[in-house]
């Protein structure tokens, strides 16, 4: 059978970050397989890829068998750039050598990317370098804190979004909280939560486009309302530029020598103008369709790094102008909301949550390629069926 030519291959093809990928490289007429342990998902349903390729699930079945999957998928199709999307990218970093020495794959490589996804290492990176981190505890330190009404925040050293992330008032509460994590989760000493207290503020993204140690491109965006009440992702946010975070998250880019797309994450206090650093997230990111929307086209200039035509990225990026005050929604993230509210008996302000509002851009639902958003609702509805949740945690991701 002759073999296809394609010229990117996306995996983890259900989540919007991907679907935002496969609309922006396809506008410019790139040729786009997908690819996805699951046949439900936004970029399965698709009408914009040129294919779809199932591969076994890294953190279910076995790395190895991922990674082969890959590799036939890769010569398959005559793959030029391999852009993985989540949490696979860690994996295929550490497997690189089994994968066709040929294809382009733009991400940091494994040792850079195990310490970036590592809350606890950053964080210390982060204060090392003189930048703002919530104050932290170890177990003796808050065994001895006597503010019984302080707020803490407990995170396992690795987690996505709102995964992973757990809150406790006063001291007795977060000592409990982490026995009860460290059984749980059958955590060694040295893999113990990261404990800190919990800042004021908003939540605050800078994403960046890094190129063997040099910054591409920026964009900074403000958190509106989140899937959680809590934190984690957003489901409304808007582009706003913020020099004062922007700083901090080249400093700390800059520092690592990054290489790949991240988003640094922040609190920030609007009227002291402090900010927090709080994690970096080294991959592609849920919101990544409010910076293209915004005229940053991350997924675009990076497909052209990868092809050595970094030179006309930079052209690109210093052309373009950021729409500042861009408002963009995660349309079905906020009908998981109304969902839960109804359930909850809540239904203060529920209505705004599934109305038209002042956005000016979906995350995930185009009337031009509807079946990806009903695609997107089928991979939703199965793992619900399947956990009985809309945000499950899988423990290969955590811990």
């Amino acid at each position: 059978m002759k073999s296809k030519e394609s010229d990117v291959l996306l995996t983890y093809g259900w989540v919007r970050s991907t679907y935002s990928a496969l609309r922006n490289l396809t506008k410019h007429n790139v040729k786009v397989i997908v690819s996805d342990s699951n046949k439900y998902g936004m970029c399965q349903k698709s009408k914009l890829s040129s294919g779809f390729e199932l591969y076994h699930d890294p953190f279910i079945d076995s790395e190895s068998k991922f990674i082969s999957d890959l590799s036939d998928i890769i010569e398959k199709n005559r793959i030029k750039v391999l852009f993985p999307s989540h949490d696979e990218t860690e994996i295929i970093a550490k497997h690189r050598e089994r994968l066709p020495s040929d294809v382009a794959i733009p991400i940091a490589d494994y040792k850079q990317l195990s310490f970036a996804n590592n809350k606890l290492l950053t964080t210390d990176f982060a204060a090392g370098l003189g930048i703002n981190v919530p104050q932290r505890f170890s177990l003796n330190e808050l065994m001895r804190d006597k503010a019984e009404t302080r707020d803490y925040v407990i995170k396992l050293l690795r987690g996505n979004s709102a995964k992973g992330v757990f809150y406790a008032h006063g001291t007795q509460q977060a000592i409990d909280l982490l026995d009860q994590l460290r059984v749980k989760f059958k955590l060694a000493q040295e893999r113990l939560p990261l404990v800190q207290e919990r800042v004021s503020g908003e939540g605050w993204g800078v994403s960046c486009l890094y190129w063997h140690g040099e910054r591409i491109a920026h964009f900074t965006h403000k958190r509106l309302r989140e899937k959680t009440s809590t934190g984690g992702t957003s489901t409304l946010r808007q582009a706003v530029s913020n020099p004062i975070l922007e700083e901090m998250a080249f400093s700390i880019l800059d520092a690592l020598r990054w290489h790949g797309l991240a988003m640094v994450e922040f609190k920030y206090d609007e009227k002291s103008k402090n900010g927090w650093f709080i994690e970096i997230n080294p991959r592609m990111w849920g919101s990544i369709s409010l910076a293209i929307s915004s005229g940053v086209e991350f997924p675009y200039l990076t497909y052209l790094c990868a092809l050595g035509q970094g030179e006309q990225a930079k052209r690109i990026v210093h052309q373009s102008r950021i729409k500042q005050g861009t408002i963009a929604r995660w349309y079905l993230g906020d009908l998981i909301i109304f969902v839960d509210r109804i359930a909850h008996r809540n239904l203060a302000h529920s209505l705004s949550l599934i109305l038209p509002g002042n956005e000016d851009v979906y995350d995930d639902f185009f009337p031009d390629d509807l079946q990806a958003f009903f695609g997107e609702i089928m991979f939703y509805l199965d793992k619900f069926r399947k956990t009985h949740s809309f945000n499950p945690t899988e423990g290969a991701n955590i811990g």
